[in-house]
């Protein structure tokens, strides 16, 4: 069919246009049809107050008290739209959590402040808490999650959160890791990744490498042919990546 529509450009190409177009919509809309509606996990949306941030909330779809992992947007970014990409293979067996930032960008979205975002972080972490539908897991840590600007703000938050977060990833970003502040706050496992395309790629690898001799388990996670940005690729190497934090 393509090679017929690519040949002819007359009436009879527009029908095989359409035709096409309509096949396609029509797969497409069975597929989502076949889709498990328990694929799609619940999200729950707490706008912003005059005394709390805001917080996107994915609670685990598995029963029984379960973890948390929190995950930081980037700058300019939106929690809803990042946390997308972790939700569905996350809430399997944790609870997400993706507080908002609260420093309004002139573009749209928002960015974290150079001060206050790691009480403004545990306050989004304690207001989820409340609003989940079973009780959250905290015997055995959290895990916290950074992506661009968020890494940043994830590390010096894991570098003093007195063992909240044992399991740190940290994306996208040219970070510096502390061995001994990562060591006296509990932080057990570092993962470092970035797209091959993305600027920050070989610092980090370089810095996993670095890290590792100075005693920090640490990893660094090859996200493939992409920039600095999220693609549907993220999926296939998330498993690799949540698998390997919790081993620690």
């Amino acid at each position: 069919m393509e090679r017929v529509c690519a040949r002819r450009l007359g009436v009879g190409g527009w029908v095989c246009l359409m035709s096409a177009i309509a096949i396609a919509l029509g797969s497409e809309s069975r597929a989502r049809a076949a889709e498990p509606e328990s694929s799609v996990p619940p999200v729950i949306e707490l706008t912003e107050t005059a005394e709390l941030p805001g917080v996107v909330i994915f609670p685990a779809r598995a029963s029984g008290p379960r973890p948390i992992t929190v995950v930081l947007h980037g700058m300019c970014g939106e929690p809803i739209r990042t946390c997308s990409h972790f939700a569905a293979q996350v809430t399997e067996s944790a609870n997400l959590v993706c507080p908002r930032a609260s420093q309004r960008c002139a573009g749209g979205g928002v960015s974290w402040p150079q001060a206050g975002f790691a009480d403004a972080v545990e306050a989004a972490v304690q207001r989820a808490k409340t609003a989940l539908p079973e009780a959250a897991d905290d015997e055995h840590g959290r895990t916290l999650i950074g992506y661009s600007l968020g890494a940043y703000r994830a590390l010096e938050i894991a570098q003093n959160s007195s063992g909240k977060y044992p399991r740190v990833m940290l994306i996208g970003a040219k970070v510096s890791l502390n061995q001994k502040l990562l060591a006296e706050n509990g932080v057990l496992r570092v993962l470092l990744s970035a797209g091959g395309w993305d600027m920050m790629h070989d610092p980090m690898q370089r810095e996993a490498e670095r890290a590792l001799k100075t005693g920090v388990v640490t990893r660094f996670l090859d996200l493939g042919p992409v920039g600095h940005a999220f693609s549907p690729s993220f999926a296939s190497y998330l498993p690799t990546a949540l698998a390997w934090l919790r081993e620690g």
